[in-house]
């Protein structure tokens, strides 16, 4: 009788930790998102893999950095928010295109991405790139502060988003923006893997004239995300 509850409790811990290595992912972009459920929820612990993630050259034939940037039409002098920026992979690309006159700053919640972030500028000597820890709910962004706001596959994960968004208008200047990149809602091949993590662009569209803004450029040049521009 002990021999027979000793195998099967064996057979049960087997199980459960087969079961927990099937459910832990392997690298890649869309596993992103089984762990970024919401900015409240979200940790990058493990910085050196999330670091692979979202700076995987891989990612670039998809998310057009450049392109993305230069739809931006930024002016120099210019100051560009990033916000959900990560390892800054968008804000350097900022601080390089407004210049030294002018500013880029990656917004995140996880103090490790802003550590990264911190390096990152100082290796590449961009003084003109900061980053700044931020809580879930506010980007704390001072008043009149930003020509554009920038928010990359991050909108839907924002909670509360038209209360979030009725925050962001004081920070903008006259005539700032705001720019959505975000995925389609539907099955594809990166990003969230269920359809009911994402958020539609008309989703986007309705909760922005919520919150007071109007639609000021709606673009299709990437694969899988639509891009969204908001002005006051």
């Amino acid at each position: 009788m002990k021999t027979t509850r000793t195998r099967t409790t064996k057979i049960v811990l087997l199980l459960i930790s087969a079961t927990l290595l099937l459910s832990y992912p392997l690298t890649s972009w869309s596993d992103e998102h089984k762990h970024k459920a919401s900015p409240s929820q979200q940790r990058f612990n493990e910085i050196q893999k999330w670091i692979a993630i979202f700076e995987d050259p891989a990612r670039a034939k998809w998310q057009k950095p450049i392109e993305v940037v230069r739809k931006l039409e930024l002016k120099p002098g210019n100051i560009v928010a990033d916000i959900g920026a990560g390892t800054g992979y968008f804000t350097r690309l900022f601080a390089a295109s407004v210049g030294p006159e002018g500013k880029a700053v990656g917004l995140d919640i996880e103090p490790a991405m802003i550590e990264y972030m911190k390096e990152d500028a100082r290796k590449r000597g961009l003084k003109n790139y900061e980053a700044w820890l931020v809580k879930p709910d506010d980007a704390g962004l001072p008043s009149k502060f930003v020509d554009v706001i920038f928010i990359c596959n991050t909108y839907h994960h924002i909670e509360d988003r038209i209360n979030y968004l009725k925050k962001l208008t004081g920070a903008l200047k006259p005539n700032g923006r705001i720019v959505i990149v975000d995925f389609y809602k539907k099955p594809l091949p990166v990003g969230p893997q269920s359809v009911a993590h994402k958020i539609s662009g008309k989703e986007v569209k309705k909760e922005f004239k919520q919150a007071g803004y109007r639609l000021t450029k709606s673009l299709d040049f990437l694969p899988y995300q639509y891009y969204l521009e908001f002005s006051l």
